[in-house]
Parts: structure tokens; C-alpha cells; sequence
């Protein structure tokens, strides 16, 4: 599949009108960024909000300061730096590129500009960016789920053996 040339073709704002996504466009500026390339870093700066519009993203969050979990893989079309727009601008975790990844950007301030001058367009963007997080807080709610699940199974699996192992030991 060949890459997203216009936010339209991407498919991630479908109730922009051919009116406001013109008017997005002329704001995005295309970026590339190569396989292994980061694109952000954990609590470094994010000053932009990114919609990757082909490859493949990584989200990596650092662990007891040891290691870094993977948290998610991201096709395109995506978005990416959405909550440093809604937030602190300050990245949660580190986005690498997993493969060579072409993108549009648009910085935090400009698109905030965009905001304070009543933009429709840009309200439907933190709109379509609120949904989109919903959907990923689900994902994630359901992952923490299944690893709460098989933890207290495990639990459950240990204290068996250590009641198993203590009642051998003190009966015989």
C-alpha cells in the first residue's frame, strides 16, 4: 500500500470537511524518519503532534529505570504526540520507528493557535484525538485485566504449593 499523501487519504478525521482539512493541510509539514529512528524520548520535549501515514511506530516505556517495555506497535495511519498536545508537553514514553516512517506534523503551538482562534477544524481534531485514546484506554484496560488474571492465578498456584509443602512438612 502506498503511502497517505493528505490527511483525507489517511481516513483518521472522516468528519472534517473538504474546507477544514484544506485548512489542516496547509499547516501539516511532512517529515521522515528512518527504521530505529526516535522519534520521541521518554520525558523529552514533544512539540508536535504527528500523523504517521505509512510504517510503523513502537511505544517503549522505561522500567525501573532498567529496561524498556513495549507498550504498543502502531500501523499507520496513527496518531502520534497527542497527549503532549492535551497535556505537558513532555513525552510518557519513548516512540521509536520501527520501520522507515513518512508522517505530517504540525507543531503544539500552531495547532493550540488554531485552537484559541475557534478553529472547527481543530476542535474535531481533539475531538477524533479523544476518541482515539478511549479506544486505546480500552486496550489497555483489557491487557492490565488479563495480566491481573493470570498474576492472581499464579498467586493462587504459589499458595497452594506452599500450604501443600507446609502441611507435609508438619504432619509428617
Amino acid at each position: 500500500m502506498s503511502a497517505a499523501r493528505t490527511l483525507e487519504e489517511t481516513g483518521l478525521f472522516p468528519s472534517l470537511t473538504p474546507e477544514e482539512r484544506a485548512e489542516l493541510e496547509a499547516r501539516f509539514e511532512p517529515v521522515r524518519f528512518r527504521a530505529g529512528e526516535e522519534i520521541f524520548y521518554e520525558a523529552g520535549p514533544e512539540e508536535h503532534l504527528y500523523v504517521v501515514v505509512s510504517g510503523t511506530v513502537e511505544v517503549l516505556k522505561s522500567v525501573s529505570g532498567l529496561r524498556r517495555q513495549r507498550l504498543a506497535v502502531m500501523e499507520a495511519p496513527t496518531l502520534i504526540g497527542e497527549m503532549g498536545l492535551l497535556t505537558e508537553p513532555r513525552a510518557a514514553a519513548s516512540v521509536l520507528a520501527r520501520t522507515p516512517v513518512e508522517a505530517r506534523r504540525i507543531a503544539h503551538a500552531e495547532f493550540l493557535r488554531l485552537l484559541e482562534g475557534g478553529s472547527t477544524a481543530a476542535y474535531k481534531v481533539v475531538y477524533r484525538i479523544g476518541e482515539l485514546l478511549a479506544e486505546r484506554m480500552a486496550r489497555t484496560n483489557e491487557k492490565l485485566s488479563a495480566v491481573i488474571s493470570d498474576l492472581d492465578e499464579a498467586r493462587l498456584t504459589r499458595d497452594a504449593g506452599v500450604f501443600r509443602d507446609r502441611l507435609a512438612d508438619e504432619w509428617f
